[in-house]
């Protein structure tokens, strides 16, 4: 049995191979290996959240169900659909690295009062101003809660509940900032706005600040798909299709944001991602097919080693570790071609540079 599936395994890989040859997104997908390749950083820093943060809540398949491949192609979509899904919205694991949220809403604070139009149209209004002092003397306070915990674990229950509360609420508002800022560099590598490269992951940073009030919305989306996606996983059958179809229909939000010049309300953001998400919704077809199969068969290979070295624990962590990176690298790659095909593709002119898109 084990050498029938090795021989699948075989023929699959051999056929994506050929597939990827000549895919008619092969100009994207080629792109995007190359900002990989380019910017390792971000590959260590979605495989080492990933690891921090567990990649997945889901329970992967034992060794009997392995061998039962054909039974288990279904479940292996849904998952790889899923996950593909949800890659436009959460790349990089947001816990732990919400924890530097509350020093980057204090420097964010700064410089809105230090330059305040340098974020905005206008000034900032009192009650602006007032919605990002109270973020981030709250995200503060959640840091010393956090802190607090982590020295001492037995506390009150309401305590450990506003904990609990405020990380589900930092880390949704950290996967938006992470999210803005992914595109933003993306379109620094579309269009460099200088010959300095290292200077990107920076712009990209200032970028985001500029578009401050866009990402505490975005925030807002996200955690109430995070609160889905919480009661949703232990649904079955077509419940459990309906999330990742609503996360591939806006796609396009975050895309949306970034590319507004940071004074366009987020309705008129949700606008514009749908009919990005329409004129470039082909080629993201042709994309997401391609990465449900490969993600399909990362996962099933993934777990195949992981079962082969359940008796072992040393062996079993290298293979935890190399599962790591491996779908961070194959998560990054297939995200990035995705953003690139709607940036290429869901606007009627070149791509984007720091100005709203036409509707």
């Amino acid at each position: 049995m084990l050498q029938t599936t090795l021989l699948a395994l075989l023929a699959f890989s051999a056929g994506l191979a050929l597939h990827l040859r000549w895919h008619p997104r092969r100009r994207e997908l080629s792109d995007a290996w190359d900002f990989m390749r380019l910017r390792q950083p971000l590959l260590w820093l979605i495989a080492g959240t990933s690891l921090l943060n567990g990649l997945e809540p889901e329970k992967g398949f034992t060794w009997v169900e392995l061998n039962d491949w054909r039974g288990l192609w279904l479940p292996l979509v849904h998952r790889a659909f899923t996950e593909f899904a949800l890659l436009f919205h959460v790349l990089v694991p947001p816990w732990p690295l919400a924890l530097l949220l509350p020093l980057l809403l204090v420097v964010l604070t700064i410089r809105v009062w230090r330059w305040p139009y340098r974020y905005g149209e206008r000034m900032p209004v009192p009650e602006q101003k007032l919605v990002l002092i109270a973020l981030t003397a709250g995200s503060v306070f959640w840091a010393g809660l956090e802190a607090v915990a982590f020295f001492r674990p037995e506390l009150p229950e309401a305590v450990q509940t506003a904990k609990l509360a405020a990380r589900t609420f930092y880390a949704a508002l950290m996967a938006a900032g992470v999210q803005v800022w992914l595109v933003r560099l993306v379109i620094a590598y579309e269009k460099p706005p200088d010959t300095e490269a290292d200077r990107d992951a920076v712009a990209a940073l200032e970028s985001t600040f500029a578009r401050w009030q866009g990402v505490v919305a975005l925030g807002g989306f996200n955690l109430l798909w995070m609160a889905w996606r919480s009661w949703i996983v232990t649904q079955n059958g077509a419940v459990a299709w309906v999330l990742p179809e609503l996360l591939v229909l806006f796609a396009a939000l975050p895309l949306a944001v970034a590319v507004s010049a940071g004074r366009s309300r987020f309705w008129h953001a949700g606008a514009v991602a749908l009919k990005v998400l329409g004129r470039g919704l082909l080629v993201l077809i042709t994309l997401g097919i391609t990465a449900v199969a490969l993600l399909a068969l990362a996962h099933y290979t993934a777990d195949m080693g992981l079962a082969l070295t359940a008796e072992t624990g040393l062996w079993r962590g290298v293979a935890g570790v190399l599962r790591a990176l491996v779908l961070a690298m194959l998560h990054g790659w297939l995200c990035l071609a995705a953003l690139l095909a709607m940036l290429r593709h869901g606007f009627p002119s070149s791509s984007p540079d720091d100005k709203s898109p036409a509707p």
